[in-house]
């Protein structure tokens, strides 16, 4: 019983433990000797970090190549190796190893009462069958302490990491887009998100009131950008909608138009488009001129070469100061790229 709860109080941070069994010692191997985390001082390198992964690396190198994703697997791998020398130290301060100190942490994190199992019992005694109290109480007792243990290994860990001085230095990858397309807030704001989109994408869709949420919670902090990125394979209409509302921009109404575009009922075809610049207040001879003759095709095709030497494929694709976030994704999500940009560029965060 205790082994089992050692073991899953171990599970959250020793995820990649087998694959560590058939990596070779990082000792004399080349890699980059670039620090990943530091202990006390104590370096994890990222050639260190590389071996822990090696085979998590080979299967991405040889699909995508996505640098985003390399550095998720870096980041759990180095969150992983802290917790296991964190614990490693702790076991050696105490005299004990380490299946040890995981136990006798299990009995103090996972102790259930009387109480618990009576309420549990009570709970889903009906589901039972003929089982008694006192023939399911172990069962009960067993499973309550299982149920326990990821939070407790959470708060195990989080103690050693309080303790001890742990630096995380693996920068987030960024890719280098420039900002060429309609924009939204100051231009010299610290923050700028630049967003490739299609106006026959759903998701894209979904995304405007989340962008619009970040611009109201960083009014001073965010400049959004937006960048055309018709699929024209699956979106048939989504070129036509870029171009025109390009069209609406040589008139000054990029946005309102915009808008229009990604309203619930607008309709993409000739006549809805005509119908938004009538809704924009557009001037509708020039509007028509403009699109009729294509003017800005070349700008929508400079917007689709820039998304893809970035690495897009899909849409909505943002980079938040070139940090990629794919996806129509929560406000959080964002937030947290932000307040991670403005404290790192010591830049005060906004009041809650």
């Amino acid at each position: 019983m205790r082994l089992h709860l050692s073991l899953s109080i171990l599970a959250l941070f020793l995820m990649v433990s087998c694959a560590r069994m058939s990596t070779p010692a990082v000792s004399g191997e080349p890699g980059d000797t670039t620090a990943a985390a530091r202990i006390d001082g104590s370096e994890i390198t990222v050639a260190e970090v590389d071996a822990w992964i090696k085979d998590e690396l080979f299967r991405q190198a040889s699909q995508d190549g996505d640098t985003g994703k390399l550095h998720e697997l870096r980041s759990q791998a180095v969150d992983n190796m802290i917790s296991e020398r964190l614990i490693e130290r702790e076991a050696k301060l105490r005299g004990v190893d380490t299946d040890q100190l995981m136990q006798d942490e299990a009995s103090k994190r996972t102790g259930v009462t009387e109480a618990e199992v009576l309420e549990f019992w009570e709970r889903n005694k009906a589901s039972m069958g003929e089982v008694d109290f006192e023939t399911a109480a172990s069962t009960i007792r067993q499973h309550l302490e299982r149920r326990k243990a990821p939070q407790a290994a959470q708060k195990f860990i989080a103690e050693l990491r309080k303790d001890a001085n742990v630096e995380v230095l693996i920068e987030v990858p960024r890719i280098d887009v420039v900002a060429t397309g309609a924009s939204l807030g100051p231009d010299d704001a610290p923050i700028t998100i630049i967003e490739f989109s299609d106006y026959q994408c759903p998701f894209c869709r979904r995304a405007e009131p989340i962008i619009e949420q970040v611009l109201e919670r960083y009014p001073d902090k965010v400049r959004f950008v937006f960048q055309h990125f018709p699929l024209d394979s699956i979106h048939p209409r989504a070129r036509a909608a870029s171009e025109a509302a390009l069209c609406a921009g040589e008139q000054d109404k990029f946005w309102p138009y915009h808008a229009v575009l990604f309203g619930e009922d607008a309709s993409l075809e000739v006549a809805g488009l005509e119908a938004a610049a009538e809704t924009a207040e557009l001037d509708l001879p020039s509007f028509r001129t403009c699109v009729e003759e294509r003017r800005h095709q070349a700008v929508v095709d400079a917007d689709i070469t820039a998304g893809r030497a970035a690495g897009v494929t899909g849409t909505p694709a943002f980079f938040v100061n070139g940090i990629g976030l794919k996806g129509a994704q929560p406000v959080e999500e964002f937030a947290k790229i932000i307040e991670a940009e403005l404290a790192r560029a010591g830049d005060a965060t906004p009041e809650s």
